[in-house]
């Protein structure tokens, strides 16, 4: 069997077409074209009509057009991306949690690598674990609103993570209580408010929405006691 020898003209028709079905990866573009012109001159005979022979070998690739083929490759991109990221964030999760547990007992015990443990399990929580968490959380999100909560969220975890990283350090401010203030008012006049807005409006949603954003406030204003019992109590001075 000879080989046909596809045209200069066939080729760029074949490849106008397949921009034109809405294919707008280029490096799917030049992977359709370079199949579709080895099928050609495979397949294709002198005699016969080009155009007919190039619309049943574009049926025979995807049944809707060359367009399903992208968007297969999206979703099987988005797929294995996925997969990786919600991977990472499990692995990070138990890891920076371990570290958390194992830091804490060190700590009870004054047993030495107590801050090394805790620093490494807060890095890991909020600098991995919790960004991880929000970017598939708001992938998955059906609305604006429930996207605004996982990021409003996710900072508010990760402004708690670093305000106890100076804490823990010494790292300068860490005395005055500025992060912790940081994070308690985000989570006071940021992710509280928004997540209470947000979830009161569904029926289903409403009561369990009222019990945590009561249990967020409180916990949030022992925060902020917390806060204020750390201040250093101002020195009289005495005189003689």
């Amino acid at each position: 069997h000879i080989m046909y020898c596809i045209t200069d003209q066939q080729i760029e028709y074949i490849f106008n077409d397949i921009r034109r079905n809405g294919v707008e990866m280029e490096d799917l573009q030049l992977n359709l074209l370079d199949h579709i012109c080895c099928i050609v001159e495979q397949e294709f005979k002198e005699n016969d009509d080009f155009e007919r022979f190039y619309r049943q070998t574009t049926k025979r690739l995807c049944k809707n057009g060359l367009h399903e083929i992208e968007e297969e490759t999206i979703n099987l991109l988005t797929f294995k991306n996925y997969f990786f990221m919600k991977k990472a964030m499990v692995i990070s999760g138990a890891i920076s949690v371990a570290a958390l547990i194992f830091g804490s007992f060190f700590k009870v015990m004054h047993w030495p690598g107590a801050t090394v443990l805790l620093s490494c399990g807060i890095i890991l929580l909020g600098l991995v674990f919790l960004p991880l968490m929000a970017i598939l959380k708001t992938k998955e999100a059906d609305s604006t609103a429930e996207k605004i909560t996982n990021i409003s969220g996710t900072l508010m975890g990760i402004l708690f993570c670093m305000a106890i990283m100076f804490a823990i350090q010494h790292w300068p401010g860490a005395r005055s209580g500025a992060y912790w203030l940081i994070a308690v008012g985000f989570s006071l006049f940021v992710f509280i408010p928004v997540y209470f807005f947000t979830g009161i409006r569904k029926p289903e949603k409403r009561v369990n929405t009222i019990v945590i954003t009561i249990l967020l406030v409180g916990f949030t204003c022992l925060q902020f006691t917390m806060v204020g019992l750390r201040q250093p109590v101002p020195q009289i001075p005495m005189y003689t």
